[in-house]
């Protein structure tokens, strides 16, 4: 009798109180997309935490090609310090696929692969360093690349930020935090 009561009471709440799916399309060295992450995401996962079940698609507008040699080869719009930049960030969301909105957040906007090293990964352990730094610097971190490309181009992402709630487009025209609200009872 207690557990129907109980799941009669409560099921209901969560229901109707459930995490905000959030998909944002970014480039690393997109200054609109630094700001968005540094001064609206960023803030909201640290005052809201657990609110948002959030995935984040770096690649941004370029392409990536296969050689003979099964290798891949990406080109990104600000060059391929944007590139180094990204797979650093595809690194960390697939190293820490729960927690990696800090790291993906401190490189965001940074000038070089070696500064987003020194000042990101920094307090991480050295055998997570190590790892975050060969897949950055390898074809695994191409790889990655190469799914956030098909992941962008099968959006039809052309403007970036790109930003997604529930699956709808968000033009950004107010607030974040208060679109996510608006889609929660958490907040």
């Amino acid at each position: 009798m207690w557990v129907a009561l109980f799941l009669g009471i409560v099921l209901p709440y969560f229901a109707s109180a459930q995490q905000v799916n959030v998909t944002i399309f970014t480039e690393s060295q997109c200054p609109y997309c630094t700001k968005l992450l540094r001064e609206q995401i960023w803030p909201f996962y640290v005052t809201k935490p657990g609110i948002m079940n959030l995935q984040i698609v770096s690649f941004g507008k370029g392409d990536c090609t296969y050689d003979a040699n099964r290798n891949f080869h990406c080109s990104c719009m600000h060059g391929q310090t944007e590139c180094d930049l990204n797979r650093l960030q595809n690194c960390a969301m697939s190293y820490f696929p729960r927690r990696h909105l800090g790291l993906v957040t401190c490189i965001q906007g940074l000038k070089t692969l070696r500064e987003a090293f020194s000042r990101c990964l920094s307090r991480l352990s050295a055998r997570t360093q190590r790892k975050l730094i060969e897949c950055a610097t390898t074809q695994t971190g191409e790889l990655l690349s190469y799914y956030s490309m098909v992941n962008t181009h099968r959006a039809g992402v052309k403007l970036w930020p790109t930003m997604y709630v529930n699956g709808v487009f968000f033009d950004r025209s107010y607030p974040v935090d208060q679109k996510l609200c608006e889609n929660t009872d958490w907040c």
